[in-house]
């Protein structure tokens, strides 16, 4: 297979999805965010579907990393510069100016970036020194640094150790250190820091946990870590089963999900949670009014059910209400796609369907 056709990554934002190439290349399906223009004159109480089709983003450099937020998307150039592009109001420390639709836009705050994640007003890095930069709204100290600005520009996190993976949640983040440990901050009402108490920090405070972890994800009030043994553990808010369990309705403290096997990633959407297993098979718990489960229904689920029609899964993504998984045949997507953000026809869909093959 060319390489320019060898996808490396994928990552699902609020109605967008996004494919990374091993050329550098990113294609993207859905709304802001995908490097689709809108059209200037939308068509109003029209019943036309949204389009299915993928556009290439126009980067002009070559990209290693991408992560979809909220109408917002940010990826990482080969020389290790941030580039932003999408839709929101709030800009970039209130210099809306600086994204726009299509075209990505560099950041100079940052050197050296190594991971980026996107929210809707909150964002992400990490540098190669392990440094975390924060930047966008600071409502419950959800940058986790001191700044006068409420729409703060990219700055250094100097509290945390070096870094290696970031997640962020509605008005809150989680790091993990290159110890394997975590760290919290941020809005806590649900308990979604994992601290053992409610009260929101604006200072990264460690989860007094004994076990390693190896990845992080956040949804919108709850959150996931693998431990390094496989295992997987869940806190913040229940209301759908998102914590693989049917009571409590929240948790601050960490809680373990049962599962079949090891797995080996975690990722949360707005409230529901996917698992990917050490067979590539994919495991999917909490809220299904979209199909998000892809369990070919749209019932909650609390507690952890095989994703039937996936093997060798490879990654997985999952955004707001639709999620995405990476096969050696190409992704495949379902849950809402009223915005085309898994590339077919019909609105909602509730099992996973392969959008973009690659052989």
């Amino acid at each position: 297979m060319p390489n320019s056709y060898v996808v490396t990554s994928i990552s699902c934002g609020r109605d967008h999805t996004l494919a990374l190439l091993a050329s550098g290349k990113v294609f993207g399906w859905g709304r802001d965010g995908s490097g689709r223009i809108a059209p200037d004159t939308p068509e109003y109480c029209s019943t036309s579907k949204a389009p299915t089709q993928a556009v290439e983003v126009n980067a002009r450099q070559r990209l290693v990393s991408v992560a979809a937020g909220y109408g917002v998307s940010l990826a990482i150039t080969a020389g290790d510069q941030v580039a932003v592009w999408g839709a929101n109001s709030a800009g970039i420390g209130e210099r809306p100016g600086s994204i726009a639709l299509s075209t990505p836009h560099y950041l100079t705050d940052i050197a050296g970036a190594r991971a980026v994640v996107a929210g809707e007003f909150l964002f992400g890095a990490i540098d190669a020194a392990g440094t975390i930069h924060t930047w966008g709204l600071n409502d419950e100290g959800a940058l986790g640094r001191p700044t006068s600005q409420l729409n703060a520009v990219p700055g250094p996190v100097t509290t945390t150790p070096p870094a290696s993976q970031l997640a962020l949640g509605k008005g809150y983040m989680l790091a993990l250190t290159r110890a394997g440990d975590l760290y919290a901050w941020g809005n806590n009402a649900a308990g979604q820091l994992g601290l053992r108490h409610l009260r929101s920090v604006a200072t990264p405070e460690a989860l007094q946990l004994k076990t390693k972890f190896r990845s992080i994800a956040a949804g919108a009030t709850h959150a996931l870590a693998l431990t390094t043994r496989g295992e997987v553990l869940a806190w913040g808010s229940n209301h759908h089963g998102q914590l693989g369990q049917a009571q409590p309705a929240y948790s601050a403290s960490p809680l373990p999900v049962k599962l079949p096997e090891r797995m080996q990633d975690v990722v949360a959407g707005m409230h529901f949670s996917l698992a990917l297993g050490e067979s590539g098979q994919v495991y999917a718990w909490g809220w299904n009014a979209h199909g998000q489960l892809g369990l070919n229904d749209a019932k909650d689920r609390a507690s952890a059910v095989l994703v039937p029609g996936l093997s060798h899964v490879r990654s997985i993504a999952a955004g707001e209400t639709h999620a995405a998984a990476l096969t050696a045949g190409g992704i495949s997507g379902w849950g809402n796609n009223a915005d085309g953000q898994i590339g077919v026809a019909d609105r909602k869909q509730l099992h996973p369907t392969t959008f973009f093959t690659l052989s």
